[in-house]
Order: structure tokens, then sequence, then C-alpha cells
């Protein structure tokens, strides 16, 4: 009887968790993954990247009360921000980095590109960018050759930003 009572509790369970829909996804030539996505997300993500991005310094009160000449140029004072670069390579040695670096300064001269070491791995980085969503754009268009690239925090150059 408690075994019948368990498996009533446990069937009627999954009955209730269970999910009305679930998006399609197929998997076509050898694990090729397909996902539609709705246009109107799409068109959404699309605006987001295309809008320009502005940075905005934070305003900080003063107890003193300074003739101070307002500027309207971000990058007043402040050669290097908190912003984001691309990663696009990683490795152990760096003549393997450097190598990449250089292909990649050569199909894509637009953007700078610059080795970096973090222990234990050395990483070529591209692009300075002010924000994430500014950053993506290009990262779609570096995904058919990097596959890998992603958008990492870093101090990039104000002046170079986008």
């Amino acid at each position: 009887m408690k075994k019948f009572i368990f498996l009533f509790i446990v069937s009627f369970s999954t009955f209730i968790f269970a999910q009305d829909k679930i998006d399609t996804v197929q998997f076509i030539n050898n694990g090729t993954l397909n996902i539609e996505i709705d246009s109107r997300i799409n068109t959404i993500l699309k605006t987001k990247e295309d809008a320009t991005c502005t940075y905005a310094t934070p305003v900080k009160k003063n107890t003193e009360k300074k003739a101070t000449v307002q500027s309207s140029d971000p990058c007043a004072g402040n050669p290097q921000i908190n912003g984001f670069k691309i990663q696009i390579y990683y490795s152990k040695d760096r003549k393997d980095a450097d190598k990449v670096r250089n292909e990649f300064m050569r199909s894509y001269p637009d953007l700078s590109a610059q080795t970096v070491y973090y222990s234990p791995d050395y990483r070529v980085l591209v692009g300075d960018y002010f924000t994430r969503a500014s950053a993506s754009k290009d990262i779609r268009r570096l995904k058919s050759k990097y596959n890998s690239a992603f958008s990492i925090p870093f101090k990039v150059l104000c002046r170079k930003a986008k």
C-alpha cells in the first residue's frame, strides 16, 4: 500500500510540474544547433547594437565651491577608464598568441589588438569599448573566424573606445 501511494504521488507530481510548451531545438548536420528566435527579439537586439553609446561621468558633490571648468569631454583627464575588450584567443605559449595577434591585425586593421599576460596564459585582446553592448556588434563579426570571442572587463583607452 505504501508503494502504491508513493508511486501515485510521484506520478501526479510530474503532471503538476510539467511545462506546457518548450521551444523547439533541432540538431542537424551532426551537432549543428539551429535555434529560431522571434523576429521582434532580433529587431530589439539589432537596435541596441546600433545605438550609439555615450559615456557619462558620475557627478560628485563638492563640499567646497571652486571655480571649475566643466568639460563635455568624458575623456578629459582620464586617458584610461574601466571598459571592455574582446578576447579572441588564449594560450600558454607567447609565440602562438603573438602569431594570432599578427594574423588578426592583418585581417582586421580597423581594430586594435594586444597580447596580455594573465598568469598562466597569454591572451589576445582586441578593441576598446565602453560597454558590453557596444562590443557585441564586433563580437558577432569576429565569431565567423574566432568562434570563442567574448567580452571581458579591462582598462581601455578612452579616446579609442566606442
